[in-house]
């Protein structure tokens, strides 16, 4: 019985060899060494011997006809969540074309020309002050590639 309990494991068994298991371990006095398997095959006698009563198929067919009702009831939080999606696309919206009319309504309501350098000496010191910037940008970024580049030779040399 070891080794047939063995091969009906690795599935391995004929239908005579485990109606001889399931006999063993349903009829009568089982090793101890086997009695943990005991249970399994009982288990599986029980539920061959379950048998649907004589109304089984009147019962589902009741059940059946009652189905429609309940997929109609699950339809309806679809065709809300329908309307609910299409009110959030018109909110959403309506806030942008609101917030683009707004944006419109600030800009023509600065006055840009109080803003505008009239005199050409001011223009000119202002035009100075934001080349001297610039350069002095463009100093720190030159030096900063100077000293990056010394450091690619230092490594170069390791790789001639």
């Amino acid at each position: 019985m070891k080794a047939l309990i063995e091969k009906y494991f690795e599935g391995e068994t004929s239908l005579e060899e485990e109606a001889m298991l399931r006999d063993y371990f349903n009829n009568g006095e089982v090793e101890e060494e086997l009695s943990a398997y005991q249970p399994l095959f009982q288990y599986i006698a029980n539920e061959q011997a379950q048998a649907l009563s004589d109304d089984f198929e009147e019962q589902l067919f009741q059940r059946l006809e009652i189905a429609p009702k309940i997929v109609q009831m699950r339809q309806w939080p679809r065709q809300v969540m329908r309307i609910a999606a299409v009110a959030a696309v018109l909110v959403v919206a309506m806030l942008f074309l609101q917030k683009t009319n707004t944006t419109q309504a600030q800009q023509a309501a600065v006055d840009w020309s109080k803003y505008e350098i009239t005199d050409e000496q001011q223009a000119y010191d202002e035009t100075v002050k934001a080349l001297k910037l610039l350069s002095s940008k463009l100093n720190k970024g030159t030096k900063k590639a100077e000293q990056e580049m010394e450091k690619m030779e230092k490594v170069g040399k390791y790789f001639d």
